[in-house]
Parts: structure tokens; C-alpha cells; sequence
């Protein structure tokens, strides 16, 4: 049975007050699924936990959105229970950037406070790195530029005596 009735279908019993009219306020618990493919940039060292219903791995990734001038960003936590995810969580570092894919689910709760709160989770599918290589350093500082220098300087060069390679001696 669907969340509300289809036209011209009998209206279900719970659907009614006790006067007989429709209740417009009757509340109806459903579950929705919905598949996601997330950038986001991890906000703490991933965690593996282990527990009475196995082991998993979890991480909070903040989610950056651009929208009416104002950047606006959302933390959701990831979780997997994966075996190749579990091991890749040694890598799942703080400032790197991955792409997630999974059902995305929410879940409320309340602070010492008492103020309730909502987080968005991530069961996830997949996890990759977005950008895995090393970010090359940008910076002005002559210490670091004369290091970088050196170690150009220090790459193996050929000896100038050596016989120019033959390209027709080539096997393929």
C-alpha cells in the first residue's frame, strides 16, 4: 500500500478521525532510498570501530554547496562495513578529497542541550580518492624553492661521452 491513496480508491481506515472526516494530519512512516555520488573533504582521520554487529569504518566529510552568494557547507558521515573499505581507512586522512557513492540516510538526535540536530549519512558503495597525488607546493619561500632546485640538480644526468641511441637498433 502507498503512502496515500490513489484517486477514486477507498480511503484506508487510519486515514480518519474519530468524526468520520479524513485526517489531514495522520502521520505516515515510509522509507525512501536515494543514491548519491558526493565530493567531499575528509574533516578528521577515518575511524574503524568494531562492535557486536561487526566492523566498520566511519568518516565526516564536509560537503561544500554554492548557492545564493553564500557558501554553505554540510558534514555527513560515511559508513561501510566493507572489507576494502575497512582497509583503505588507514589512508582516509584529514584534508583529502573523495568521492563517495551510497544510499544516503538521516538520523536525529539530541545534544547535552537538549536541541535536536540531524545528520546525514552515507552507506557507502564505492570510495575513491579525488585527487591522489601529491598537491605541488606554491609558495614563495627561497628555502623551499632552493631544496626544490637541488633535487633537480641531484637527478641523474647521462655521461656526456655516451653514444646517442640508435633509433633503428630499436627490437619493436
Amino acid at each position: 500500500m502507498g503512502a496515500f491513496p490513489k484517486k477514486g480508491k477507498r480511503i484506508p481506515q487510519h486515514f480518519y478521525k474519530g468524526n468520520g472526516k479524513p485526517n489531514q494530519l495522520a502521520t505516515i512512516h515510509f522509507r525512501v532510498m536515494i543514491y548519491t555520488h558526493t565530493i567531499g573533504r575528509i574533516g578528521k582521520d577515518c575511524q574503524t570501530i568494531t562492535g557486536t554487529h561487526g566492523t566498520f569504518m566511519a568518516v565526516d566529510i564536509a560537503v561544500d554547496d554554492y548557492s545564493k552568494g553564500q557558501n554553505i557547507t554540510t558534514w555527513v558521515r560515511v559508513r561501510s562495513s566493507r572489507e576494502n573499505h575497512i582497509r583503505l581507512a588507514e589512508y582516509l586522512t584529514k584534508g583529502r578529497l573523495i568521492l563517495v557513492e551510497g544510499t544516503i540516510s538521516t538520523s536525529q538526535w539530541m545534544d547535552r542541550q537538549g536541541e535536536s540536530h540531524v545528520q546525514i549519512s552515507i552507506n557507502a558503495d564505492s570510495i575513491a580518492f579525488v585527487n591522489a597525488g601529491r598537491r605541488e607546493e606554491q609558495s614563495t619561500d627561497p628555502k623551499k624553492a632552493a631544496r626544490k632546485g637541488a633535487k633537480a640538480k641531484n637527478t641523474p644526468q647521462p655521461p656526456t661521452d655516451a653514444p646517442a641511441p640508435d633509433e633503428k637498433d630499436l627490437p619493436f
